[in-house]
């Protein structure tokens, strides 16, 4: 078989400068050529700082040269890490900035020939983590729905959800009352109070001061009465009750509060933020039956499962609102969604697993794969697919060898790219060298059998770069060792479907082509042949060689060990 026609292909990612400090990383186009182009790799996974990168004078130009030069067909962009790349939030400064930078990440992949971008499905910590930054515990900030849009566009329709908002909304003075959308519904409100009230409250009124008089004179003293000037009092009255009790009003107050425009601040407000955010979602997709939301919770009360099972409920919102910057129609993308662009121009999107920081381990919004399965399920998309990073599982506490044979049997199906190194859960270890024959190799090649019997028929398998066992990251031997090889002989085993238990010793490295390898081994048997016999024989025993005796003899034994093998 081609190479070009293999199921799965090896490559490496050049890895990122603020991590790296490597000259080869500054620019795109030195990460392809410096890095890329090396280690007889079939495709290279650039990793973007920021942004700006795109817009380096002349780096389409030396991009689209590098590539042609160097016959260099994959390239695959990881895209930026951190609150820049936040697809599990609701604040609105940080989903604004996120699609923006999304829409232009895949804008320029496309322009520049890569076949995917990836990016985390996940960077913020479960709700409760964060109650430092709700209003109960110091300022109040704007946050949207899953479509980027105020909050308000769910509510309609939709009593339950509607019910749910009044308990976020955000009731008290000055919080909407400066907006010129209240002083309108206010003036209506009271106009509504007058129309309704003040004929009655004037006979009242007139009522009241006759009985102040004998029956018999009455009619002529409702004779001389100021009715206008009665009028006048009662609808300062009316008008002065209906300023004073609008904020009691809760009707009003939600209506008022669903015709803020879009342009108003005080639209985006809540009063806990995007606690009551994820609240007012959660409900709608509750009284929606959303697919995720039935999936990933089991269909179960948004107000119990926060407290029961938090993990699931974050997920299920998150999973909403990865959907809503997927499929927002975008300017920038000729009035398409992400999801249309990626379609219509056979680019990948991808989403990683993400990985655990210190403290945080079980405790991202979406990191668990039985939950993402359905994110990317209900996206329903050919080029909407999965990134696995076993490294990231192992950091937030999931065992693959626990977690994978419980995911459902179509999972791999979702599966595109693995990034992979040796899977340890230690603080500044990450991304370590996989040497052929190593238990990492062995493990590898299991995980990926398993989701290969789930659906994984063909894919991308990267080596992600580290700073090399030492952690400095000098050379790229320290950064790459023999990874690359040791991933191409889990690649052509997966292709021939050998069962992990039924593995040769070929996939070891030990083959007579390996030479060095299998040399070794040669001796290591013909030395160690009598072993089973030692302390059975009735003559004496030499454990040395006829060679080996000499360098004894000499007190040189130690050197000769050390060196019978080259």
């Amino acid at each position: 078989m081609a190479e070009n026609e293999k199921a799965y292909k090896v490559g490496i990612s050049t890895g990122f400068w603020y991590i790296g400090k490597d000259p080869a990383l500054l620019g795109i186009a030195n990460k392809i050529g410096g890095l890329g182009a090396t280690g007889g790799i079939q495709f290279v996974q650039i990793d973007l700082e920021t942004v700006a990168e795109f817009f380096e004078p002349g780096m389409e130009q030396q991009v689209k040269n590098m590539m042609k030069k160097l016959g260099i067909k994959h390239v695959g962009l990881h895209g930026e890490i951190g609150e820049s790349m936040s697809v599990d939030c609701a604040e609105k400064r940080v989903w604004d900035q996120t699609h923006e930078r999304l829409v232009k990440a895949i804008k320029y992949a496309k322009e520049l020939g890569f076949f995917y971008v990836n990016i985390h499905f996940s960077l913020r910590p479960l709700l409760s983590f964060m109650e430092s930054q709700q209003r109960s515990m110091g300022y109040m900030y704007p946050v949207v729905g899953p479509d980027g849009r105020a909050i308000q566009y769910i509510i309609k329709g939709n009593p339950k959800t509607e019910k749910e908002a009044v308990s976020h909304m955000p009731l008290r003075r000055g919080e909407i009352e400066n907006t010129e959308v209240f002083q309108e519904e206010l003036k209506k409100y009271i106009e509504e109070k007058v129309r309704k009230n003040l004929d009655r409250a004037v006979n009242e009124r007139i009522e009241r001061e006759l009985r102040n008089y004998p029956e018999e004179q009455r009619k002529e003293i409702a004779k001389r009465i100021d009715r206008k000037g009665i009028e006048n009092d009662e609808r300062n009255n009316i008008i002065r009750e209906a300023q004073r009790g609008v904020f009691e009003d809760e009707q009003f107050l939600v209506n008022t509060w669903t015709k803020l425009r879009d342009t108003d601040y005080e639209k985006y407000l809540l009063s806990d933020g995007e606690i009551g955010a994820f609240a007012i979602v959660a409900q709608w997709m509750k009284e929606k039956n959303d697919y995720l939301w039935t999936n990933i919770t089991g269909g179960k009360e948004p107000a119990d499962l926060f407290f029961e099972n938090e993990k699931a409920y974050c997920a299920a919102v998150a999973s909403k609102y990865i959907e809503g910057h997927l499929t927002v129609k975008n300017r920038d993308l000729e009035g398409m969604s992400i999801k249309e662009w990626c379609e219509k121009h056979g680019l990948y999107m991808l989403f990683e697993n993400p990985e655990a920081n210190r403290g945080q381990e079980h405790n991202n919004r979406l990191f668990d794969p039985k939950h993402y399965y359905h994110t990317i399920k209900n996206i329903n998309s050919p080029f909407v697919k999965i990134c696995l990073d076993v490294e990231h599982m192992v950091s937030h506490a999931l065992n693959p060898d626990d977690e994978f044979p419980k995911l459902p049997g179509d999972f791999g199906k979702y599966v595109l790219l693995w990034h992979l190194g040796q899977a340890v859960p230690y603080g500044g270890t990450a991304h370590i060298p996989i040497a052929r024959g190593s238990i990492a190799q062995e493990q590898i090649y299991k995980w990926l059998y398993w989701i290969r019997k789930k659906g994984w028929k063909s894919g991308y398998i990267l080596f992600e770069r580290g700073g090399g066992r030492s952690g400095s990251g000098r050379s790229n031997y320290e950064v790459f060792e023999d990874s690359v090889l040791a991933l191409k002989i889990v690649a052509e085993y997966l292709e021939k479907d050998i069962d992990p238990k039924k593995l040769p010793m070929a996939f070891y490295g030990l083959t007579p082509e390996n030479k060095g390898v299998w040399a070794r081994q040669v001796v290591l048997m013909r030395e160690h042949a009598w072993d089973p016999l030692e302390g059975l024989l009735s003559v004496p025993e030499e454990k040395h060689t006829f060679l080996s005796a000499a360098a004894v003899a000499k007190q040189k034994g130690q050197e000769w060990e050390k060196r019978k093998y080259r």
